[in-house]
């Protein structure tokens, strides 16, 4: 049981069917590209930083939506094996679209997804309650905001397109997705989706510092070690998790944000290693 004690946490956010292909060298353009192998797995934003959630002891609910087919009959019931609670997964008719993945050598990805599988959209036909929420969707209907305004604690996805209001005590971001754009400026934006109740935004920038910015100040949090892996998808939304736990567990935002970073930098280097033993084992 970790330190915190157990707290009810609502993840909003996306499970997808990540086909992974595992490239042996950087695309190009007009170029003829090798793979070397291909795998299936649970992904998404919503998974990645539930996932983390439960494993650090939470009772975690994921509200988001799964096809009825047998790829999502398969993950609904994977998910129930896990241990989170399923009962806000909506279940849709339809067929399970893929986001394929290309991770080249270096662990830059491509991810190719289809606008109707970006166009989903979350249901929930009444308000719930929780210790806290997690947010990673852009356009959310009025019971789950309605929720967010009376949760006590809500860490939300900046949306990279356009989203709704929605109540947030931190938002995160990643400075990959807004090159050169001044935290400041980040910061207005992030104000102008979740009002006053903001007190922090915190832009991650994988390996590097991460920046905490509370409307006045940036804070740069450098972690503890810098690591070199072939997969580095999931960290983000890893990281968040890691942040919410460190939150709820009474750390300040600076505080947290070191913490979450050194934690996802540890959770890479153990998913690396057993990659690499499954590699091992499938080869002798």
């Amino acid at each position: 049981m970790n330190k915190t004690g157990r707290k009810r946490i609502v993840v909003i956010g996306h499970i997808n069917h990540d086909r992974i292909w595992r490239l042996t060298e950087p695309l190009r353009a007009g170029g003829r590209i090798a793979w070397s192998s291909r795998e299936t797995r649970l992904g998404g934003g919503g998974y990645f930083t539930a996932r983390r959630l439960l494993d650090l002891g939470h009772d975690v609910a994921l509200l988001s939506n799964l096809m009825s087919d047998i790829h999502g009959e398969n993950a609904f019931a994977e998910l129930q094996d896990a241990g989170f609670d399923t009962s806000l997964i909506a279940r849709r008719d339809g067929e399970t679209d893929f986001a394929d993945i290309l991770l080249d050598p270096t662990g830059e990805r491509t991810i190719l997804s289809s606008e109707r599988r970006l166009s989903r959209t979350f249901m929930l036909d009444h308000e719930i309650a929780a210790d806290a929420f997690y947010v990673n969707a852009p356009k959310l209907p009025d019971t789950i905001l309605a929720s967010l305004n009376r949760a006590p604690l809500v860490i939300s996805q900046l949306p990279l397109r356009e989203g709704e209001l929605r109540a947030a005590d931190i938002m995160v971001g990643s400075k990959a997705d807004l090159p050169d754009i001044p935290i400041a400026d980040v910061w207005g934006k992030a104000r102008r989706l979740a009002s006053n109740r903001l007190t922090h935004l915190v832009m991650t920038d994988g390996p590097g510092a991460i920046s905490v910015y509370d409307g006045n100040t940036e804070t740069r949090v450098t972690l503890g070690r810098r690591v070199t892996v072939r997969d580095t998808i999931g960290a983000g939304d890893t990281f968040s998790g890691s942040l919410l736990h460190t939150v709820l567990g009474g750390k300040n935002v600076v505080e947290a944000s070191q913490l979450a970073g050194d934690a996802t930098t540890a959770w890479l280097e153990r998913r690396e290693s057993q990659t690499r033993s499954a590699t091992e084992k499938s080869i002798s």
